[in-house]
């Protein structure tokens, strides 16, 4: 039977849908695009309005398109929308508290309505298997920080982690089935073992001293857990660990990120970058940002701008806030109208434009360790996308020494 999955939203859907893959693969199922499938994995998100339009539109497009094809629907909107995926011709729905049987319920055919509150950790195991260059590693799942604006913590439910020596063994297969690059990642990849003695930084130091030619890079990290001791880590350890951190800001407001109900300032935020990038040779940062947040006045929109600019940062993601019902923040006074939100999210996008591409000329001259993809193409260990002089078979390093950039990524020479 062909199985065939379509994530949206984050990289742990995406560790997740690849975990079961290799379960599934493993009982006789063949994985196949869903135009070709038998069965169709829709692994919702919730995150806003707009991504939870897509997902239900997806679902009825699919039942469109192949009417014969069994459709199982979860993910994180489906805490919202439950069994109403039914009317849009879902056979099955599958919340995130059921997750850890979703095999079982794509072989049955059944609903899994489990309530994600105390949901075991389920997923980040080496059945990962649908690529041979980059796993995504799922470390951590649910979060407890209470944002005004996320509501996601009521759909993930609350922090776990994967165990600690799971969590090594797993990598070290991970390793030895050839995959390259490793992203650890997760709701709050920060929380990971709280409340014992291996947090993140205990874990990213104990997964680079696994014999292998591979490299580790961390997804979103929170201002607060950016340690000592884990850019330390990166420093020391940079041929491992990918200099590159995401760290999520939101807003450059002292007033907005109170109202957000974020546990920073603006400064702590810049600190954090600034001090990074002063230890990690080539680090760059990147970082999501949300715009119109209620009461945002144009004031506050500098600070934000301000912020970026004196954190360094070379990449962001722009997101018009999105009001999801329940959350503290859909209540808040001073809304901004859609015309505002996306006038300024489409002027920062174009600031930071021009900062990226500054950032990757920034880059000429220097030699880089780029693990290759498909196409001639490739990424630089920063995160960087670069076009090389070869057509060089993926998933292998090369050192590339930097040329200049075209279309949107660096160009580069192979070099021994």
């Amino acid at each position: 039977m062909k199985i065939g999955f379509m994530t949206f939203g984050c990289k742990v859907n995406a560790s997740e849908d690849e975990f079961v893959s290799g379960e599934l693969a493993a009982l006789g199922f063949a994985a196949a695009p869903p135009a070709e499938a038998d069965v169709i994995v829709i692994n919702t998100c919730a995150v806003t309005e707009t991504a939870a339009k897509r997902c239900a539109s997806c679902v009825s497009a699919m039942r469109r398109k192949r009417p014969e094809a069994r459709i199982i629907v979860t993910g994180c909107l489906t805490g919202l929308s439950g069994t109403d995926f039914k009317a849009l011709g879902a056979d099955a729905v599958v919340t995130n508290g059921s997750k850890g049987s979703l095999k079982e319920h794509i072989i049955s055919l059944t609903d899994g309505l489990v309530p994600v509150e105390n949901a075991p950790f389920y997923g980040g195991g080496p059945s990962v298997g649908t690529s041979k260059t980059r796993a995504f590693f799922k470390i951590q799942d649910g979060c407890d920080a209470g944002c005004a604006y996320c509501i996601i913590p009521s759909l993930r439910g609350k922090p776990r982690s994967k165990p600690y020596k799971e969590a090594l063994a797993d990598f070290a297969l991970l390793v030895e089935r050839g995959f390259k690059e490793i992203v650890l990642v997760g709701i709050h990849i920060g929380m990971y073992g709280r409340g014992t003695p291996y947090g993140l930084a205990e874990l990213l130091e104990a997964v680079t001293e696994i014999p292998g030619d591979y490299r580790v890079r961390l997804s979103s990290v929170e201002t607060g857990e950016i340690t000592d001791k884990l850019v330390g880590l990166m420093a020391e350890r940079r041929e491992r660990i990918c200099p590159h951190l995401h760290i999520p800001l939101q807003s450059g407001s002292d007033k907005i990120l109170k109202a957000m109900g974020r546990r920073y300032f603006a400064a702590d935020y810049i600190n954090a970058a600034v001090n990074a990038a002063k230890r990690v040779e080539d680090l760059t940062i990147g970082s999501d940002v949300i715009v119109g947040f209620p009461g945002e006045t144009e004031a506050d929109f500098g600070d934000t701008v301000q912020t970026l600019k004196k954190a360094g940062a070379d990449f962001i993601h722009v997101f018009p806030y999105s009001e999801r019902k329940g959350t503290a923040a859909s209540g808040m006074e001073g809304r901004l109208s859609k015309g505002e939100k996306e006038a300024r999210a489409s002027l920062l996008r174009g600031m930071w434009d021009e900062v990226s591409l500054a950032s990757m000329r920034a880059m000429k001259g220097k030699i880089c360790r780029v693990l290759t993809e498909r196409g001639g193409k490739g990424r630089s260990d920063n995160y960087m996308p670069v076009v090389l002089s070869a057509d060089i078979p993926p998933n292998r390093f090369v050192n590339v020494l930097i040329t200049g950039d075209e279309n949107g990524s660096l160009t580069g020479d192979i070099i021994p």
